[in-house]
């Protein structure tokens, strides 16, 4: 399957408190390797070569960052979870403004992606997909727009119930498995870009004011997206308990 990877890295991350005053948020590290590093190791394994990064705050670091470090970090994520080496990923830097919004994004990089479909990231989003089985639902759905991954996170929070000031229920963290999220990895079909404009909307809202044909493709596995210093946190601990939580199907 020839895809062009768009990750979205533009947004400050102003979740992550001062921790991203100076640096981005995909530059954030688990492990020894920033995020982004992460993402286009899974990218690159999945055989998604061309990669273009969507950027807006603190571009800079981010492109001196791929110029500089990144063939080195996925060749020692490579060692370290035993894989064989892989080829080194053409990275494009696509600048946009720093308030665009996620359509925008994309819609300026329309020119860089040519005639591939695309498969889109958020910046800050572990995913533990089965690409081989995403691969089959893409092709058993030919007929679909755009295929999101969705995942079935915890709940973050223990849910009270109150009779005015009475607490009469507590319910620890649970998984409501009525409610799907999107995880964050998007395929979309090429014909699509032409209906993107470069528009002031979240890319996700303004799907749907078109008439698209959307499908969901549900991931029962690992799936943390990097909201705040406590995720981060949490993505450190797992990469250091087991280093393949979002990369096991690679």
């Amino acid at each position: 399957m020839n895809l062009t990877g768009i990750i979205l890295a533009g947004g400050k991350g102003t979740r992550m408190g001062n921790l991203t005053e100076k640096n981005h948020k995909c530059l954030l590290k688990i492990g020894k390797f920033p995020i982004l590093a992460h993402l286009i190791f899974q990218l690159n394994s999945f055989g998604v070569n061309k990669i273009v990064i969507c950027t807006g705050y603190l571009s800079g670091k981010i492109d001196f960052y791929v110029k500089k470090s990144l063939n080195k970090d996925l060749k020692k994520i490579s060692k370290i979870l035993k894989k064989k080496k892989i080829k080194d990923p053409k990275i494009i830097i696509n600048k946009t403004k720093i308030k665009d919004s996620t359509s925008q994004r994309i819609f300026k990089a329309k020119k860089l992606i040519g005639k591939t479909d695309l498969l889109i990231l958020y910046g800050d989003s572990l995913i533990n997909l089965n690409y081989k089985k995403f691969q089959l639902f893409i092709k058993k759905n030919s007929i679909c727009d755009i295929i999101l991954s969705v995942s079935n996170p915890k709940e973050k929070f223990g849910v009270v119930k109150l009779d005015k000031k009475k607490v009469i229920s507590f319910t620890e963290k649970s998984y409501d498995k009525s409610k799907w999220v999107n995880s964050g990895w998007i395929f979309l079909k090429n014909k699509i870009l032409n209906k993107i404009k470069n528009i002031d909307l979240n890319f996700e809202h303004y799907l749907f004011k078109e008439n698209l044909k959307i499908l969901a493709f549900k991931n029962y596995f690992y799936y943390l997206p990097i909201d705040n210093i406590s995720d981060l946190k949490t993505a450190n601990l797992d990469w250091k308990n087991n280093k393949k939580n979002w990369l096991n199907y690679i």
